[in-house]
């Protein structure tokens, strides 16, 4: 009996496939590699884990911005984000040479890396200063030249160790690279629902904050700032960058980032945006700034996909249904899959009080919020997955790595690791979503995979119709905890999703 069976499957699985040749899944699946962003690593920290990173299945990691940024106090996270010079890297999370190593390093293991490009502004220093890197900076630059010759990124252009600017005379001295001339006046944005004063003020924290010098990058034929960052963005992919976070890209004009990012680059790179959004499509901050990116800039650019998350984030709400994200992007709430790089957690999350409303809950019996959310991310196919691990001195008021170091070591945990296994094993299965409601999600990838999440505290049950969807009297594993799933034996199954738990099975 047991032979027959398995012959009419095979007859079955051969007419099945004669019709599909006519008939596809209704959308493509996306190749996607998961990122570690190692927030505030540093780079010798990256070198000496990058066998572990690829180990655990890190196809890139996004590296702290590789510029130089104050050494000062106690180092804080936010000092990454303040450049002083584009044309070197010496920072608090290392240099040029570390950074190099660190390179080395990832792609002798097989994993990409990432640059965190920081260049919508310069530091707010010296007296709301419009000079960079300063007067101070430079005698550094000359009085230590052997050190500093080693820290050029790029600016040295008869290679002897001086940064020239090309318009002062070449005297053997090192030059500066902006002045006054520069920036947009100095005026803090007051209304975050003006396009046109995000873009042409400054960022400011309050409180007389005279804010982040912001650069001048909107005036015709005079490309001199987005002639620097096209500079940077080479020179970076040059050293063997192949990623690029682009830091406040709302505060940028579109033509401006499209024409500092080298063709060639974006064609041979993974280019995102930061552009944190309250929603999908019917936001207003989401027309105001994501979608004007997303439609003026080529496919190549991708972005954060804040859309996604806020949609998760109310789909684990109390009271709100999961299935609300059964097919997020036909609700207007995701975007497309190859231009989305979807998150859980982003550091600008928790380390500013505005969008620490985005936090998963981490206090419900037996599973956080926030590792169902990472099993849906990795689980599902579109966009490419993003896991924030911190290891920042943070700031005092969150008492150094933010929420009681609750994304510190992130990266290795068993849970993570097993997740991103699963999620490379699908690489380019379709997904299709078997059932769905106010507690619960179950979906397929192809015949090979099977997502369950249960956010409730109840068990769920989906009896579903496996016909040409699942395979029949074939082991399945839960890669999260190792149990099989009682093998599926006809058209009709029913799944159980344990309370607050996610399952993600495998075929052997």
């Amino acid at each position: 009996m047991q032979i027959i069976k398995a012959s009419i499957r095979t007859i079955i699985v051969i007419v099945f496939f004669a019709i599909a040749s006519y008939i596809t899944f209704p959308m493509q699946a996306a190749q996607a590699d998961v990122i570690l962003h190692a927030f505030d690593w540093s780079y010798q920290d990256i070198a000496d884990n990058a066998d572990a990173i690829a180990d655990a299945g890190y196809k890139a990691v996004l590296v702290t911005p590789p510029l130089k940024s104050p050494k000062k106090g106690g180092c804080e996270w936010y000092l990454r984000y303040q450049p002083q010079d584009f044309r070197v890297i010496d920072n608090c999370d290392g240099n040029k040479e570390s950074f190099v190593n660190a390179i080395k390093a990832l792609d002798a293991n097989g994993v990409r890396t990432y640059a965190d490009v920081v260049v919508n502004h310069m530091a707010n220093e010296r007296q709301a200063a419009t000079t960079f890197p300063g007067d101070r900076t430079l005698k550094e630059y000359d009085n230590n030249k052997d050190y500093w010759a080693k820290q050029i990124l790029y600016g040295d252009s008869n290679g002897n160790g001086v940064l020239d600017n090309g318009i002062l005379p070449d005297d053997g001295k090192n030059d500066g690279l902006f002045d006054s001339s520069d920036f947009h006046s100095a005026k803090c944005i007051s209304d975050y629902n003006d396009r046109n004063a995000v873009i042409f003020d400054r960022i400011c924290g309050g409180n007389g904050d005279t804010g982040l010098p912001d650069l001048k990058d909107s005036v015709p034929d005079n490309n001199w700032v987005n002639d620097q960052r096209k500079q940077y963005i080479q020179a970076l992919y040059d050293l063997g960058v192949r990623g690029f976070r682009i830091d406040a890209a709302k505060h940028m004009p579109m033509g401006a980032i499209q024409y500092f990012v080298p063709d060639a680059v974006a064609n041979d790179s993974q280019i995102f945006a930061e552009i944190i959004t309250s929603g999908g499509t019917t936001a207003s901050d989401y027309q105001l700034f994501l979608n004007p990116y997303l439609s003026q800039l080529p496919e190549q650019f991708g972005a954060y996909d804040f859309p996604l998350l806020n949609a998760l984030k109310n789909a684990f709400a109390f009271g709100q249904p999961l299935s609300d994200i059964a097919n997020p992007y036909a609700t207007g709430n995701a975007l497309e899959n190859s231009r989305a790089v979807t998150v859980v957690v982003t550091h600008d999350i928790p380390y500013n009080d505005g969008f620490r409303y985005l936090i998963f809950d981490e206090s419900a019996d037996n599973s956080k919020d926030e590792d169902l959310a990472y099993a849906y991310i990795m689980g599902r196919d579109g966009g490419t997955p993003l896991v924030f691990d911190d290891r920042s001195t943070g700031l005092p008021k969150y008492g150094g790595p933010s929420n009681n170091e609750r994304w510190v070591g992130v990266w290795k945990q068993d849970m993570m690791k097993n997740m991103i296994d699963f999620h490379n094993r699908m690489q380019g299965k379709p997904m299709d979503v078997l059932a769905a409601d106010e507690c619960a999600l179950l979906w397929r990838r192809g015949e090979d995979g099977i997502v369950g999440i249960n956010k409730c505290g109840d068990e769920r049950s989906f009896t579903v119709d496996t016909s040409f969807k699942l395979k029949w009297d074939h082991p399945y594993t839960d890669i999260l905890t190792g149990n099989p799933l009682p093998e599926i034996q006809g058209p009709e199954y029913t799944f159980k999703l344990p309370a607050r738990s996610a399952s993600m099975w495998y075929a052997e």
